[in-house]
């Protein structure tokens, strides 16, 4: 399958990011930005709760790959990367 900008899409994963990012796609960034970084704060918060060392460990890794997707998500928003290097037409 090919999308309208020419690129190809393999069984539903982007090969690339598209060179612009709509208003629409950034709210989408931003609502899995929120949920990203609530579950890496609850999980942290668990891990301190827990009696158990072994669901304390759980936790922190938990904690740790959401805290991990909630940066990847933040590098989508570079705006170097975000913006395209030649100048727009007017």
């Amino acid at each position: 399958m090919q999308l309208q900008t020419g690129i190809s899409v393999g069984q539903g994963v982007m090969q690339q990011p598209p060179e612009i990012v709509t208003t629409k796609d950034l709210s989408y960034i931003e609502d899995a930005l929120s949920w990203e970084l609530l579950a890496a704060k609850k999980f942290a918060m668990y891990a301190q709760m827990a009696q158990e060392q072994g669901i304390k460990d759980i936790c922190d890794r938990l904690a740790k790959m959401h805290q991990s997707h909630y940066q990847m998500l933040l590098k989508h928003l570079d705006p170097a990367k975000a913006m395209p290097s030649r100048p727009m037409p007017q």
